[in-house]
């Protein structure tokens, strides 16, 4: 878990960073002197301001999370979690005397330097800060996916150079533009829009070249890490893979309108030809500002779902992280929750874990299901509004109680039932802590559930809180894995998978929401798709989940 994140974290703030050097030194700079600089005004301004601010966040941010890394990597290493304790001079040893630790330490050097260069006076600053955090990115890649293939590696690496190289040419640019959103929007005068239509001219075409050669890279690291199409399905790899391409549609179409609608009138305005009016003009830097806002959301959640993927074992040439065909027939066959389960003191301490204890986890899940269908069905009622929606939205709230002290209790019996835990221990290991993380969201839920009753009806449920809530529950749950479990690869593998369907549904059902809360995608539309992704959780949890082989 931590791990996934720390990933993910990382890869943004490289893409912050590197995407600040390149909009100075190949937008900013070339733009502003073609829209002639001293009449770019107060955007002009706002853009360098900013630019340095960001690269500077950016590589902290790289930094703090490296820093953090080597504890994780300590931590995992001993088959627990950063919170169950830290042995400093193992940390130590780590960082000094492993491959890993030593290139851990030159990263986190590289771009502390790296954050000192972009406070430097002078343009020159952007060839010199760009260069370091190139080096950073170099850095990266001896420590991936692509570093450990036993054969192909430097074609790898290099593939994930530019990969990375490619992001930060498109989200990082675009978070610079979105940084100053309210600059351009605001944007008067004749400068400032030469200056905005520049822009948009140079990199409406780089940013849709870019997201095709993302979906074109995803499309190869199939063929890489995957082997054949049959692998995308059956594995965790390929599941948050596709997730990762899916991402990228609403950025394509934000890129597309950019092109095809926005930049040709702003165009046609600077250059004094016959175009829009400045009242027009107006509208199309507000769309311009919704198109950014979009792209960079599509953009960010790329990113956060590589950085899980690079944390995901891919499925091997052999197939060794994939579920058998035997395993996907079982799990495609629906079957009723169970009503009847083993007493979990039969088998809590035993070495291997027997039938048993795979039916009552199947028990668990199925039941958690029922809830969160049942749950998803509140949320599609409430949304038709009138006396339905009124006591839906009454009723979801009241639902979520027991099914917060089911998954509190029942989903590890060792800790409530038979007490055979401490706290310490609960915490230590990534297993029970995501589990008992996933009690307390859903706690969270119920207070916010009780809050929303006050909200107008076009924010409920529960506002920006639930999609913010889905996003991270997805990106945990496709980052979630049960690689310490004393049970056979197998079944590891199944479990993995079907994890990494949970995520799917409940990542695209929040990010879904979040769209149309920000009026990106058409309401009444939006608000049937996500509680049917949500819907469509919970009829797999309940009838199709397996672990019995």
């Amino acid at each position: 878990m931590e791990h996934s994140a720390l990933h993910a974290t990382e890869l943004i703030g490289l893409v912050i960073a590197l995407g600040g050097v390149f909009f100075m030194v190949g937008l900013f700079g070339p733009a502003q002197r073609a829209a002639a600089a001293p009449s770019s005004g107060e955007l002009g301004r706002v853009f360098s301001v900013n630019a340095t601010k960001w690269v500077v966040r950016g590589a902290l941010l790289v930094a703090g999370a490296t820093v953090l890394g080597l504890f994780v990597d300590v931590a995992e290493a001993k088959g627990k979690t950063v919170f169950n304790g830290v042995d400093f001079s193992l940390v130590w040893e780590f960082a000094v005397h492993t491959r890993v630790g030593r290139l851990a330490v030159a990263r986190i050097a590289v771009l502390l330097l790296m954050a000192g260069a972009a406070r430097l006076p002078g343009h020159f600053k952007w060839w010199l800060t760009g260069s370091i955090g190139f080096g950073a990115v170099i850095l990266a890649s001896t420590v991936s996916h692509a570093a450990a293939q036993p054969v192909g590696r430097w074609p790898m690496m290099l593939a994930q150079v530019a990969h990375t190289t490619a992001a930060a040419l498109w989200v990082g640019v675009l978070i610079q533009l979105l940084a100053a959103r309210p600059a351009i929007e605001g944007t008067a005068g004749a400068g400032g829009v030469a200056l905005l239509s520049e822009i948009v001219r140079r990199f409406s075409p780089v940013a849709l070249a870019v997201t095709s050669l993302l979906g074109l890279s995803g499309l190869l690291m199939i063929f890489r890490f995957l082997g054949e199409f049959g692998a995308v399905p059956t594995s965790s790899y390929g599941l948050t893979l596709i997730v990762k391409l899916l991402m990228l549609l609403p950025a394509i179409y934000a890129g597309a309108v950019n092109y095809r609608v926005i930049r040709p009138p702003l165009a046609a305005f600077a250059a004094g030809a016959k175009g829009p009016d400045a009242s027009e003009t107006d509208g199309l830097r507000r769309k311009f500002g919704k198109m950014l806002e979009l792209e960079v959301t599509a953009g960010i959640l790329v990113i956060l779902v590589a950085g899980i993927l690079a944390s995901v074992s891919p499925p091997g040439e052999e197939g060794a992280y994939r579920a058998t065909s035997y395993q996907m027939h079982a799990m495609l066959s629906p079957r009723l929750p169970a009503v009847d389960v083993a007493n979990p003191a039969n088998f809590y301490g035993a070495d291997m874990r027997g039938l048993d204890d795979l039916r009552y986890a199947e028990f668990t899940h199925h039941w958690s299901g029922v809830m969160v269908l049942f749950l998803g069905l509140g949320w599609l009622l409430q949304s038709f509004r009138g006396k339905v929606g009124k006591w839906a939205g009454y009723g979801w709230p009241l639902l979520l109680v027991p099914f917060a002290a089911f998954v509190t209790v029942a989903s590890d019996p060792e800790v409530w039932l038979l007490h055979k835990l401490s706290f310490r221990e609960v915490i230590g290991d990534p297993q029970l802590l995501e589990h008992q993380l996933g009690a307390v969201m859903i706690l969270v839920l119920v207070w916010l559930g009780w809050r929303d009753l006050r909200k107008p009806d076009a924010n409920r449920p529960l506002g920006y809180a639930l999609p913010g809530i889905f996003i991270a529950g997805g990106i945990l749950l496709l980052g979630h894995a049960h690689s310490t479990l004393t049970i056979t690869e197998g079944v590891i593998n199944l479990i993995n998978l079907e994890h990494a369907v949970f995520g799917a549904f409940i990542l695209l059902g929040g990010v879904t929401r979040w769209l149309s809360l920000r009026e990106l995608l058409p309401r009444r539309t939006a608000n049937f798709i996500w509680p049917c992704m949500i819907m469509g959780l919970g009829v797999f949890m309940a009838f199709f989940y397996r672990e019995v082989e």
